[in-house]
């Protein structure tokens, strides 16, 4: 059971989600938030798998929202739902740690594929931001491909860490994160660590 939270300024836009979602017996919506500081409250009580998320709320919203919501709940999967279509916003809001983006004048059958789709740890892109832009965002940005764990091997190998401590870090065997950093250098198309090391930099993955 997929257990979300859907944060959204407008009552009738949550009202309307919950409709849609309420015959989906794989998704639990345990808790709404209308702003950008009450969903951070409500996730200290509440927990999810998958954050659906309005960009435009008042107070806290947009990419900064993105970005503290990964800093401090690395393992929620944030879908984007947002009135934009252009590319930018696609882009800006993968690059910020979103794992789905779907457009509110998409069908509901989107936001459902969506959202099963997240909670695979795989990215989703409505079809009418697809049709929006002539590079995918997946292209663009090759990272937000990964898996969370394959995603927790790349931070380190990118910070030095060599494979036995990576497995010892993690809990893992040395076959394991092997394999993990086998799957990551080939979503990645990258050789070398030093490719990963200098897209982390070039992307501002690292400080």
């Amino acid at each position: 059971m997929t257990r979300l939270i859907i944060t959204d300024d407008h009552t009738i836009f949550r009202e309307g989600l919950k409709q849609i979602l309420a015959d989906q017996t794989d998704m639990d919506i345990v808790g709404e938030a209308r702003s950008g500081d009450e969903l951070l409250g409500l996730l200290e009580t509440t927990p999810c798998e998958i954050v659906l998320l309005d960009l435009s709320m008042p107070g806290l919203s947009g990419i900064p929202l993105l970005q503290l919501l990964k800093a401090k709940h690395r393992e929620i999967r944030i879908v984007v739902l947002s009135m934009h279509e252009e590319h930018q916003y696609v882009i800006e809001s993968l690059k910020a740690g979103a794992v789905g983006y779907v457009t509110k004048n998409s069908a509901s059958l989107q936001l459902i594929q969506a959202i099963r789709t997240a909670a695979r740890d795989e990215m989703f892109v409505s079809a009418a931001t697809r049709d929006a832009t002539r590079h995918p965002p997946a292209a663009a940005f090759p990272h937000i491909r990964l898996t969370k764990r394959e995603r927790e091997v790349f931070d380190m190998l990118v910070l030095g860490r060599k494979i036995t401590d990576i497995a010892r870090r993690l809990d893992l065997s040395i076959k394991t994160v092997s394999t993990h950093k086998a799957n990551l250098m080939e979503k990645m198309g990258a050789a070398t660590v030093v490719d990963l090391v200098h897209y982390a930099l070039r992307n501002q993955l690292v400080e």
